[in-house]
């Protein structure tokens, strides 16, 4: 028997008058031109830019650097500092769960709960913010608590952000909250005033920067390590043409020898090979490091993680328990220099390679002053956008909410005459108040001074120009150098054929700021990416990911195996 054919499954409504909407879209003709039909002319672009402008918008890289902001970033900064403990009673702790701008756990799906629609913000000077809710998980006596939805304060919203009740509405709507259609969004309302956070550029976090000083004939391979744990910033210099790493908690340049033997690399003929590869000269102009090495009687990882742990500046907190000199080496490679590669069950493979590839680059400049990187290059910059930097403030006064609450904690545990059993919600709803302030502060007086980070920078937001439509958008788009204004050097002001169609060619401002202070084109996009390509990752791009599971003891006795095949 010949079963019936099965009938074509019911589609919903809507997807279906959706599909005969696209359907009449593919026979419709615009202009005289079919959906696929080739766009050669510049007349047909021209008929594309309103579809681009509607669909895209002119401050879209604002908006989604917020919505990243909001969405991913804070999460990830909660998880970095998601556990308070008490240094009174071991058995005490406050465990952040999860964290959300805007609206409850129990609240419905896209709610939006701010305090007032954007335009009343502006008439009653008030700042257009929503509340910042977190859970909880934290012992009270001898139970475990889990407290959802309790709010640490309140966040400034960007206006068409996916946290603004602007946001995917129409023009009627538009007109009920007495807003313009075709305001662009992607400013914030703090005490009444419409605030811009400008675009801030940057040198590249986690990438190799080599520079060199011809005068001092020091030559030098930098990288700023940027994570949500810690930001540092790692050297590896030349000095007396010989080669050492350089950071701030370090008390002295360590050879660069006995760092990769710290970091497990312990035979000199892998090192040579890592670092010189087969070319003579570079062997030539690094051979002198091993001396110094052997002169410090260094031969062993043991010995030169307890060189390197000798040298460590240790800064640690009240309570916490004194480590060897062993112990201080090992966690100065794991976690202190170049900390944005993470480091799991004490293989350093990735670091000692990264280290070997700093070292290649100086001995390259060494040999050859023209291998110098250009500062100017705009392949070397990146752009700091709004979110980015609320990430930075928020991480901060987030840390200092944190001690500040853990400082409460440890002052009402040392009392023994407690008459009722300790709530630690108490403590956090008397600091709340701290984030809300800071984030209006810093908005507001565009003074962004965060101690943590050894960040101080003034002017980073300006009032929304609103002389014309143009000017706003014009703000909207604009870049501001870190670069002082004051120097009279060409390098930065100077137009790089490399800012070509990513940058306006002739928008900057006469005088001083010529050239420092930018513009974004009108189409550039701007994608939001936290990281730069880890080893392991460039590695399998690469096709040579096997590199990273190779000891040292495997490659050194393929090395004798191969020296000897030869001399046969």
């Amino acid at each position: 028997m010949v079963p019936p054919k099965r009938k074509a499954s019911h589609q919903h409504p809507d997807v279906m008058e959706h599909d005969e909407a696209f359907q009449d879209l593919l026979k419709e003709d615009y202009k005289g031109k079919k959906i696929h039909d080739p766009i050669n002319t510049a007349e047909d672009k021209w008929h594309l830019l309103p579809a681009f402008l509607k669909v895209k918008g002119l401050v879209k890289q604002h908006l989604d650097s917020f919505n990243y902001f909001v969405d991913v970033d804070l999460k990830k900064i909660i998880k970095a500092n998601e556990l308070v403990l008490s240094d009174v009673d071991p058995e005490f702790y406050v465990k952040y769960l999860d964290i959300r701008v805007g609206h409850k756990s129990t609240s419905a799906p896209n709610t939006k709960q701010v305090i007032l629609p954007p335009h009343e913000c502006r008439l009653r000077d008030l700042t257009y913010s929503a509340p910042i809710y977190i859970d909880v998980e934290y012992t009270r006596g001898r139970k475990v608590i889990i407290q959802k939805d309790l709010e640490i304060g309140r966040m400034p919203i960007m206006l068409r952000s996916n946290k603004c009740i602007l946001d995917g509405i129409d023009e009627q709507q538009m007109a009920r909250f007495d807003e313009c259609p075709i305001d662009p969004g992607g400013y914030f309302v703090v005490n009444g005033t419409e605030k811009v956070i400008l675009v801030q550029e940057q040198l590249s976090k986690n990438r190799i920067i080599v520079e060199a000083d011809e005068k001092k004939g020091i030559v030098q391979a930098s990288v700023t390590s940027s994570t949500h744990e810690r930001k540092s910033k790692t050297y590896v210099i030349t000095k007396n043409d010989k080669i050492y790493l350089k950071h701030n908690s370090i008390s002295e340049d360590i050879p660069i020898v006995i760092i990769l033997k710290a970091a497990g690399i312990t035979s000199d003929l892998e090192i040579l090979q890592l670092i010189c590869g087969s070319n003579p000269q570079y062997q030539d102009l690094f051979v002198a490091n091993f001396e110094e090495a052997a002169k410090l009687e260094v031969f062993t990882q043991q010995q030169a993680l307890n060189y390197v742990g000798k040298r460590v500046k240790t800064v640690r907190r009240a309570g916490a328990p004194k480590l060897s000199q062993l112990q201080e080496g090992i966690e100065a490679v794991a976690t202190t220099i170049i900390a944005h590669l993470t480091v799991s069950g004490l293989q350093f493979r990735e670091k000692a390679l990264y280290i070997s590839t700093m070292a290649r680059r100086v001995l390259m400049t060494m040999d050859d002053p023209s291998m110098v990187d250009d500062r100017d290059y705009v392949g070397n910059k990146r752009l700091e956008l709004a979110g980015q930097l609320m990430s930075l403030l928020f991480e901060d006064l987030f840390k200092k909410f944190n001690s500040d609450f853990k400082a409460n904690i440890d002052k009402i545990l040392k009392k023994p005459s407690r008459t009722s059993e300790f709530d630690a919600l108490l403590s956090i709803n008397i600091h709340s108040n701290n984030i809300t302030t800071g984030m209006n502060r810093a908005i507001s007086t565009g003074n962004w001074s965060l101690k943590r980070f050894k960040m101080e920078r003034a002017g980073v937001t300006h009032v929304l120009s609103r002389l014309s439509y143009i000017s706003a958008l014009g703000m909207m788009t604009r870049i501001a150098s870190q670069f002082e204004k004051s120097r009279k050097v060409s390098g930065p002001r100077a137009l790089q054929p490399s800012q070509f169609g990513m940058l306006c060619t002739s928008d900057t401002p006469e005088g001083e700021a010529c050239g420092l202070v930018k513009n974004l084109a009108l189409m550039t996009h701007i994608t939001t990416d936290d990281e730069e390509l880890p080893v392991r990752k460039l590695c399998h791009v690469l096709g040579c990911e096997d590199i990273l599971g190779v000891d040292s003891s495997t490659l050194h006795n393929f090395q004798q195996n191969s020296l000897q095949t030869s001399v046969i």
